[in-house]
């Protein structure tokens, strides 16, 4: 369960061009990309998103395995807005007919243009998103927000959330692999039985960290605002890549 955590940081600290480049710079590319994903129209564009995003994640040195193992849960729900648009939009020529139970059913060719525009607008949207995530480190990404007025309050809890959420997830591992070693989890009854004590020890142990957290920061000198460092002046490479950037994506536009 750590590993994603170690994964993500590294892939931080490495000096790769696309890894290297300013966080504001990638934040803008995001915005751009994302617009032109929700408004281009069609499937082209959406699907183009798509594969650019897993050609940049491989350049950028990501595991293309890591990368298609995030896009698993984005792909269900794309599948599953696909086939809901076949029954639920119902223009153009019927295109199938089937009875299913009580009812008729039947599919438009509306309906699948519309269920795979929708699908490909869920890949690529999310795509770009899983581009962006693991090619950019956190402390980066809060910069470049706080640099763009994002109110300190949600820095901070996304910095929080971001260091604790992965150590809420090896106490879990930790407390279930002792479960299991005491016979927990051996059939149904007894797992529901581990899970909600598992669970009460998670509740209870994550209060504990909280305050034993908060009264080190304290400690430490924090008065309510983390200490951030100005994010410096941008370089000439982040420059060229927002140009080269921001003009891909004119030309997508162009195109759709």
């Amino acid at each position: 369960m750590g590993g994603a955590h170690h994964f993500i940081d590294a892939q931080g600290e490495s000096q790769r061009l696309l890894v290297a480049l300013d966080g504001r710079i990638k934040l803008v590319l995001l915005t751009a990309a994302l617009i032109l994903n929700l408004t281009a129209g069609g499937v082209r564009t959406p699907l183009f998103l798509a594969a650019l995003a897993l050609v940049l994640v491989r350049f950028s040195g990501v595991r293309t395995s890591a990368f298609l193992k995030r896009m698993a849960v984005p792909a269900v729900l794309a599948t599953v807005a696909f086939i809901t648009q076949l029954f639920w939009f119902q223009e153009g020529p019927p295109l199938l007919s089937f009875p299913l139970l009580s009812f008729e059913l039947t599919v438009y060719q509306g309906g699948v243009w519309r269920g795979l525009e929708l699908a490909s607008r869920i890949l690529g949207g999310m795509g770009v998103l899983l581009f962006f995530s693991l090619t950019t480190p956190l402390p980066e990404l809060m910069r470049a927000a706080r640099f763009f007025r994002c109110p300190p309050v949600l820095v901070e809890l996304a910095l929080i959330m971001y260091r604790y959420i992965f150590l809420l997830l090896e106490e879990g591992g930790r407390i279930r692999n002792a479960q299991k070693a005491r016979l927990g989890f051996v059939d149904f009854k007894s797992g529901l039985r581990s899970s909600g004590i598992l669970g009460g020890m998670l509740v209870l142990r994550t209060y504990d960290r909280a305050e034993r957290s908060f009264a080190a920061m304290r400690c430490r000198g924090y008065r309510g605002a983390l200490t951030a460092v100005t994010p410096g002046r941008l370089q000439g490479h982040d420059w060229a890549a927002l140009a080269v950037g921001l003009a891909l994506l004119g030309i997508l536009f162009a195109m759709r």
